[in-house]
């Protein structure tokens, strides 16, 4: 209810002054003025999983995009990690790329 989502907030807003205003997962933008539960919105994601017995803690909690959060799932924090840097591991050789062939056009 009510009192869930001002807690939710509550944390969301704890998460991005600690974290700043990117998704965990992808990197991007987290919108605060989004609707809820859309592409851009936020959501809290459990770094250790509530099903592995996780907790509530801030140190525990990272900010994320609904799809990505949808992405990480229940899986091991080893996997999201791994997930993670992949994710980094593209968008670095995307950068790479892109300097490469403006240097080639130069």
């Amino acid at each position: 209810g009510r009192m869930a989502k001002t807690k939710n907030r509550k944390r969301a807003e704890a998460l991005r002054e600690r974290d700043g205003d990117l998704c965990w997962l992808c990197g991007k933008p987290v919108d605060f003025e989004a609707a809820p539960n859309s592409a851009t919105a936020w959501s809290v994601e459990h770094l250790l999983a509530t099903k592995h017995h996780g907790p509530d803690d801030l140190e525990n909690l990272v900010l994320c995009h609904p799809p990505c959060n949808g992405k990480l799932r229940d899986l091991s924090l080893r996997d999201k990690i791994a997930l993670r840097e992949d994710r980094l591991r593209e968008q670095w050789l995307e950068k790479l790329v892109s300097k490469a062939r403006l240097a080639l056009a130069a």
